[in-house]
């Protein structure tokens, strides 16, 4: 199963969502869910939470692989099915009511990462060393984190390799 956390705002970067406005984009979510695209391919959104008076997040749950932010468009399509013009009128911006980006994807069960290779480790540790500027917060920590691990291998490899 692929989990995807989206940070969505409405295409109007002026626009905020109000109660009622979350309320219509949970149901959205609920319409979405039953549609038959979403149950072919075993998609399953759900709201998370709202993290200012313009962002929401939205989980998305897939059983394949998927480009996340493009799967909002289901959501968008079932406030227009739902929800009266006028409501959303506020929200638009060039013909587009939501925009998403996705802030944490992965698959669930760790074991998928046992069999990396080579290239990926590669770049993984250059993304841990130079592409933090990218991250939220506890991902800045986490690659921190690692990237003090990462030292620490090499510094012992580099010295049990200089005492042979």
């Amino acid at each position: 199963m692929y989990n995807y956390l989206l940070n969505v705002t409405a295409s109007n970067k002026n626009a905020t969502f109000n109660d009622e406005i979350i309320e219509d984009i949970k149901n959205a979510c609920d319409e979405a869910n039953s549609s038959t695209n979403s149950n072919r391919y075993g998609r399953n959104f759900s709201f998370v939470s709202q993290l200012d008076n313009r962002t929401i997040q939205l989980r998305l749950k897939s059983e394949t692989p998927i480009i996340a932010t493009r799967t909002i468009s289901s959501i968008t399509r079932a406030l227009l099915r739902t929800c009266p013009h006028e409501k959303l009128e506020p929200l638009k911006y060039n013909g587009s009511l939501l925009a998403a980006t996705v802030v944490e994807e992965y698959e669930e069960g760790a074991e998928m990462y046992n069999n990396l290779q080579p290239y990926e480790i590669v770049q993984t540790v250059i993304e841990i060393f130079f592409g933090r500027a990218s991250l939220g917060n506890n991902d800045k920590q986490t690659a921190k984190d690692s990237a003090e691990k990462i030292k620490e291998i090499v510094a012992n490899y580099k010295a049990s390799i200089h005492n042979h």
